[in-house]
């Protein structure tokens, strides 16, 4: 997958355009931009994916084609967590009532 190919599969997942940042992949006119955000650049020698917090850039993996960058930004933004497991009795019994 190429910049292109992630920015269409990032759209036809669902996935808000305003939690990433890609070079060549504007978001819809209007688009609320959170504070932070996962990223994709090219950078010297290859790619990096990497979160951009409060204005600043923060690399989490470095990678030497864009084709396995594009598969991880995919991936953790597409990833929807572990399941969500049941409340023991104990635990639902210390929850504040009603």
């Amino acid at each position: 997958m190429d910049v292109q190919g992630l920015c269409a599969a990032l759209r036809a997942a669902g996935v808000p355009a305003g939690l990433y940042e890609i070079a060549g992949c504007p978001a819809p006119p209007g688009t609320p931009r959170p504070e932070d955000r996962l990223y994709l650049a090219r950078e010297e020698g290859g790619w990096v994916v990497g979160v951009r917090q409060r204005g600043v850039r923060t690399v989490l993996e470095r990678f030497p084609d864009e084709e396995r960058a594009c598969g991880s930004l995919y991936a953790r933004l597409t990833d929807p967590g572990p399941p969500s497991v049941p409340l023991t009795a104990e635990e639902k019994a210390r929850l504040p009532g009603p």
